[in-house]
């Protein structure tokens, strides 16, 4: 088994492993902007241990890639933000599926743009993937999932810009790389990310005590943080580590997105006895299937 292999299944555990986090929040009654805060501190001190030393420095302004953390850090506030206003009024189901159709994004830029191979097998492949992650979202009992009668046409375009936004980011790592702006997964370029996010999420918060939000940062939420930042700072560094590793990039995202929904499934089985419909059943089968025709 070859090391990219290994790094993009760690990479896709890992990111299992924050939706375990995610669903360990609600439980708990955890303040979700607030741990997302925490853990976007806790990310840039986890790359800098990983590092060796803390890069964050003025110095770091004139790196090619600055401007593109400070974007793409402001993106992911943004991204999480109106992620959340989704799932309050479509729920988790349309939620994940519209964040997850973004690994079409890189794959056409890099078939497109770089000249990418695109066999039958792969376009059959990315193919049964998208069929893949409709069928493992699927779940019988969520109306709306909300539960509400009728949504607002106003509301309509959250969940397009989730779609957005998320194709924008894995768009733009995989251009960074690419265009070695960022080669071999630069960690310092990941620490940046992540500081830039935690500025646009203290202006969020600033904005939040104007409006008169009075609510207070409790040990849970500081927990829950430190427990999302580990895992998250490796999800986007061993994402940029696999596609340094000359995997092409409509192989990587597509594998990524549908091992990632695959791997949520199983361990919602294993540690929340979750049912394992007929759909889920389907959609694992379809999923390994579409692996294997994308990497073949």
């Amino acid at each position: 088994m070859s090391t990219a292999v290994i790094i993009l299944i760690l990479c896709i555990v890992i990111n299992s492993l924050i939706g375990v986090v995610f669903k360990l929040f609600s439980r708990f009654e955890v303040n979700i902007f607030y741990a997302i805060m925490v853990n976007y501190i806790v990310c840039v001190i986890t790359g800098s241990i990983y590092l060796g030393h803390m890069p964050l420095a003025i110095s770091s302004a004139q790196e090619p890639w600055f401007p593109y953390a400070a974007v793409l850090g402001f993106i992911f506030v943004t991204v999480f933000t109106i992620y959340g206003n989704t799932v309050k009024h479509f729920g988790i189901v349309v939620s994940t599926i519209f964040q997850k159709m973004s690994m079409l994004a890189p794959a056409i830029v890099a078939i497109t743009l770089f000249e990418e191979d695109l066999s039958w097998l792969k376009g059959i492949g990315i193919a049964i993937g998208i069929l893949s992650i409709l069928f493992l979202s699927y779940q019988k009992s969520e109306k709306s999932d909300t539960g509400a009668a009728a949504i607002p046409k106003k509301y309509w375009l959250l969940p397009f810009a989730v779609f957005l936004g998320s194709c924008i980011i894995d768009s733009t790592l995989f251009l960074m790389e690419a265009k070695k702006i960022a080669p071999s997964g630069d960690i310092s370029f990941v620490i940046h990310l992540f500081f830039f996010a935690f500025v646009a999420g203290l202006v969020l918060l600033i904005i939040q005590l104007v409006k008169g939000n009075r609510e207070k940062l409790e040990t849970k939420d500081i927990i829950a943080g430190i427990c999302l930042g580990i895992p998250n700072f490796f999800s986007i560094y061993l994402l940029m580590e696999v596609i340094a590793s000359g995997w092409d990039a409509s192989v990587v995202f597509p594998i990524n997105n549908v091992g990632i929904l695959s791997c949520s499934a199983i361990m919602g089985f294993i540690l929340f006895r979750e049912n394992i419909t007929q759909n889920k059943i389907v959609g694992l089968i379809m999923a390994i299937v579409a692996i294997v025709l994308i990497s073949y």
